[in-house]
């Protein structure tokens, strides 16, 4: 590992994108008098990344080699735009205020519980820097492509082994595992950011940024809840119990995975949806709209997860009648039979082809998967009560979800609850289903599955125990 790191140059690929997510976040939100400053931070680090990425991209269509400071002066400039909007149009913020008084112990434990946190998150710092272990998908997905863009200065393409060998002259690179060619392409491109800033490809704090996602998920995630009328203390005790999961850990330590940035894209999103709902502003429509889209280039299943966002969202939009709803879950169920007795094809831009038919299923990029049972369910039971992936995390979800059930505080309607739902639903079946079962029965990617839904799993938990006022 090379000792020659760019500070400045680190400082400014840390903070600038988060900044400016911020800034932009803050013009957004404000106009619904519904937010705070947790989720502006919160939101806008994942913002601020994916718009990073995107000028990295347009940067790079437009034939510039490939510049730190010519991206960090875009990026800057759309910042300092967003500071004059404000100031030449200003809005004020109206957020929810707390008019109870805390009980001391609340405060007390609160404090304890982010201490915690603080602590956690510092040893994980140590053990970032460190380095003792790399993770191995990482290297072999997503790593070689920052690494060979940052030594051409260019987004070269990546083509599939069979590909490469019928063109043996062209200007392209291909990677062992077959599939990693189609992968998209934001993930490398948050490590050349960083790559970018320090000056070189080989040091550890290159993913910096997958230490900060959990914490800027937390934020977002104690600002939401807390804006929905959640208590104090069960805010942080949910943060703290999502950012407490070994697996959560895990991911941030061996960093360079995409796993975590789809659960926190498809968590905020979820958040998002549930402002939506209570609001019906535009402004957290179009925040879920950009979050999906982020969902969508981080990792294929991500493009299935947006379609579900997508599709609650479409639901609140058209804001129908309980009669007519289940006429149209009536004509959905009639149709996906005829699909899958007749079969159906589409072509769509920038997906692929998705087909359907009785025997098999086709999702883009993501190939043809034949279906037929596989029995999983040990595999299920293992991973999440027996392995210590997840702590106690299934433990408590399962009797705290039926107590909340009898009481009537948590709704199976509710668009935020369907998400979640959904995710799983189609976590399940892709394991149980499809080539993936035997993923599952070896353990290598069910856990990373079972991420996704998680941080919006625990957000619509606790989003039961908002106080009946704010309700």
């Amino acid at each position: 590992m090379t000792d020659t790191v760019l500070l400045p140059g680190l400082f400014v690929a840390l903070s600038l994108p988060w900044l400016c997510g911020s800034i932009w976040t803050h013009w957004l939100l404000r106009r619904t008098g519904r937010c705070n400053a947790f989720i502006v931070l919160g939101q806008g680090f994942f913002l601020g990344i994916f718009f990073t990425t995107l000028v990295i991209r347009l940067w790079d269509m437009a034939g510039f080699g490939l510049n730190f400071w010519g991206v960090a002066a875009i990026v800057s400039s759309v910042s300092v735009l967003g500071i004059l909007l404000q100031r030449v149009r200003p809005t004020p913020t109206v957020t929810a205020p707390t008019t109870e008084p805390l009980p001391g112990w609340h405060i007390a434990v609160a404090l304890l519980l982010v201490a915690l946190i603080g602590w956690r998150h510092i040893t994980l710092l140590q053990e970032l820097l460190l380095r003792p272990l790399y993770a191995w998908d990482a290297w072999m997905n997503w790593a070689p492509k920052a690494i060979v863009w940052f030594h051409h200065g260019a987004l070269v393409d990546f083509v599939t082994p069979q590909d490469w060998l019928q063109d043996a002259g062209q200007e392209a690179y291909t990677l062992g595992n077959r599939e990693a060619s189609l992968y998209p392409i934001t993930v490398p491109l948050i490590q050349l950011w960083c790559m970018l800033g320090i000056g070189t490809w080989d040091h550890s704090v290159i993913y910096l940024p997958w230490l900060l996602a959990p914490l800027a998920l937390g934020l977002a995630l104690f600002g939401h809840l807390r804006l929905a009328g959640v208590p104090l203390l069960l805010a942080v005790l949910a943060c703290y119990g999502l950012l407490s999961l070994p697996y959560l850990n895990v991911h941030t330590v061996l960093a360079g995975y995409a796993d975590i940035w789809v659960a926190a894209a498809f968590g905020l999103a979820v958040c998002a949806l549930y402002e939506y709902r209570q609001s019906r502003h535009w402004a957290y429509a179009l925040l879920l709209l950009a979050l999906a889209l982020l969902c969508s280039q981080l990792k294929e299943p991500g493009v299935v997860l947006a379609l579900i966002l997508l599709l609650c969202g479409i639901r609140i939009w058209l804001d129908v009648g309980p009669r007519l709803e289940r006429a149209l879950w009536g004509v959905a169920g009639i149709s996906l039979a005829l699909a899958l007795a007749l079969g159906v094809s589409i072509d769509l831009p920038y997906i692929g082809r998705m087909a359907l038919d009785s025997g098999a299923i086709e999702l883009g990029n993501m190939g043809r998967i034949e279906l037929a049972y596989h029995d999983v369910f040990p595999a299920f039971t293992e991973t999440l009560f027996v392995m210590i992936n997840w702590h106690l995390l299934w433990y408590l979800v399962l009797p705290c979800v039926a107590y909340r059930l009898t009481l009537g505080r948590v709704s199976c309607s509710s668009d935020e609850v369907l998400a979640v739902l959904g995710a799983i639903v189609f976590i399940v079946v892709i394991f149980m289903f499809s080539r993936y079962s035997m993923t599952a029965l070896n353990f290598v990617t069910l856990n990373r599955a079972l991420l996704y839904p998680v941080p919006a799993m625990i957000f619509c938990i606790f989003l039961s125990f908002q106080k009946r006022a704010s309700r």
